[in-house]
């Protein structure tokens, strides 16, 4: 049997065997066992695979996060939930996008969402936790009014050094949710936290490009103001203009103005208060 057979073509070969070499029922039903459980195991390779996938394309969290939950959400067979990221203050979930799978949903989006009841396990334990009864369960108080139902819930933590800021939400199996779930959410818990992490050193990266790019701008114009009065003046040495690039005599106080940001008061020093006004008393230099 060669190693891509389907999963079909591989039961009808197992049949074969049985019906021409009389097999033992007891391996038939050990082959189909492993024929099955190497079907799911290739289902979930799939989807970390694509998961994997969406952390790599380095697009934006959300879009990232959205990729993940589909990915894990279908493979676990969920139909609702979302991904939400813990709150600055660490005391809210802030959701970033809600799947109803098709039932009703009616709760404002900007209800705050507190970290309590079942929700809040998952972030004080680091773990995947479910339930499967959660509308007779001692959480369902905490539902806000047209909230869709909730046959059963899992919870995946998103985990970043040791503590989980975020969470993916998962809701309404048609089965109960199982330990291997769990396992396979934490996974995509595990990719989602990933992604987040990305995420936040692609915006540190892009904040600091454009705080290098502003210090490169102010330090070249820093440098071409400097350069705008470096080199040597051509100055009259009589009347004490200056002669531009243009070869015009200007003043040298408009020279200056034009060439930097300095501007002029004008005075009067002591000695030429002495030549051009000797009936003037002189301000003592001090005062």
């Amino acid at each position: 049997m060669g190693v891509n057979l389907s999963k079909e073509k591989l039961m009808n070969e197992v049949k074969a065997l049985k019906a021409k070499y009389k097999v033992k029922k007891s391996v038939i039903d050990g082959l189909c066992e492993a024929i099955q459980e190497l079907e799911i195991l290739q289902k979930e390779l799939s989807a970390l695979m694509n998961g994997a996938k969406a952390v790599l394309a380095q697009k934006g969290f959300t879009e990232s996060a959205r990729a993940i939950f589909d990915h894990c959400k279908d493979l676990i067979g969920a139909t609702s939930g979302y991904v939400a990221l813990l709150s600055d203050d660490g005391e809210e979930n802030e959701v970033l996008f809600l799947e109803a799978g098709g039932l009703p949903c009616n709760v404002d989006p900007a209800l705050p969402m507190p970290i309590r009841g079942l929700r809040a396990e998952a972030y004080q334990t680091n773990k995947a936790v479910y339930h499967n009864d959660f509308m007779n369960s001692k959480w369902v108080d905490f539902m806000p009014a047209g909230h869709v139902v909730l046959k059963n819930v899992m919870f995946a933590p998103l985990v970043l050094d040791q503590k989980t800021v975020g969470i993916i939400g998962l809701a309404n199996k048609n089965s109960d949710f199982n330990d291997d779930d769990a396992k396979i959410a934490t996974s995509f818990g595990e990719l989602a936290a990933i992604a987040l992490q990305n995420s936040r050193n692609l915006d540190k990266r892009i904040i600091a490009e454009i705080e290098r790019e502003k210090v490169i701008l102010e330090l070249n114009q820093a440098l071409s103001d400097v350069k705008r009065l470096s080199g040597l003046l051509p100055i009259c040495s009589y009347c004490k203009k200056v002669r531009d690039d243009k070869g015009y005599w200007t003043q040298i106080e408009a020279y200056i103005h034009e060439h930097s940001e300095a501007d002029f008061s004008h005075s009067i020093c002591n000695e030429c208060m002495e030549k051009y006004y000797p009936d003037m008393d002189t301000p003592d230099e001090n005062e």
